[in-house]
């Protein structure tokens, strides 16, 4: 079964910083009733994860990292340490951007009051080699890119990125997505597209078959000439809907 036509992300922290009380009551309470209210057919609740080793990935103070002699640049946009709750939630349809907005957002909430980043998306590809289907990815990669050349980029990523990541010890499918707009100008502002990499572990992210991946000459180019990405670590914690 593919994946919705549309995606929305909400990436949150609790302005009190009790992420473990919030996070009982939006998996209970919060994010359970947003969906009833949105035409959706499943979500996932995660909490960011950085325990692994990977080269690329955004470092905690959103600096340059390397691959191998290309440098990245990462956007500051969202930084690893600061927002930590990310709920995606696929969607058949929409009528009103702004009502998902505004009934996503928890700024006012006296009681669960929340700073968010909240964007909503159009599926580009979605690709499952394994049949896998709807089922709870326990961790998953969340990368951002705003490339050089966005056909140039595509290509790389339907011709030859995907398939070798497929070869990754651990890698489950993969769906790639382009923005359509965030809730506010700076999070219209994200890189524009993004691929959500769905993994039962991520303890092969330093071995031979990504150091493959990360050696083409491809790779080098599209994220190497790439004007902001973002490398992100996440751990499932519970799913919605029709997600197993």
């Amino acid at each position: 079964m593919a994946a919705s036509p549309y995606l929305l992300r909400i990436l949150s922290k609790p302005t009190n910083d009790d992420v473990d009380s919030w996070t009982k009551w939006y998996m209970s309470e919060g994010l359970p009733n947003l969906l009833s209210k949105l035409n959706a057919t499943r979500a996932t609740f995660y909490h960011v994860y950085n325990d692994f080793n990977l080269a690329t990935k955004t470092p905690l103070d959103v600096n340059k990292s390397k691959l191998h002699s290309v440098q990245l640049t990462h956007t500051d946009l969202e930084p690893p340490a600061d927002k930590t709750c990310l709920a995606l939630c696929q969607l058949d349809s929409f009528d009103n951007l702004e009502e998902i907005f505004r009934l996503s957002d928890l700024t006012n909430d006296k009681a669960h009051g929340t700073v968010s980043d909240l964007r909503v998306y159009k599926l580009i590809q979605d690709f499952d080699p394994r049949g896998i289907g709807h089922t709870r990815p326990p961790f998953l990669l969340n990368v951002q890119n705003e490339p050089a050349d966005a056909v140039d980029y595509n290509k790389f990523y339907s011709e030859e990125h995907l398939d070798m990541l497929n070869r990754v010890p651990g890698y489950r499918r993969s769906q790639r997505y382009q923005l359509i707009k965030g809730h506010n100008e700076q999070t219209s502002d994200a890189p524009k597209f993004m691929a959500v990499h769905e993994w039962e572990s991520l303890d092969a992210l330093d071995g031979p078959e990504i150091r493959e991946a990360d050696a083409s000459p491809n790779t080098h180019r599209v994220f190497g000439n790439a004007k902001k990405v973002n490398i992100r670590g996440f751990k499932s914690l519970k799913a919605f809907g029709d997600l197993k």
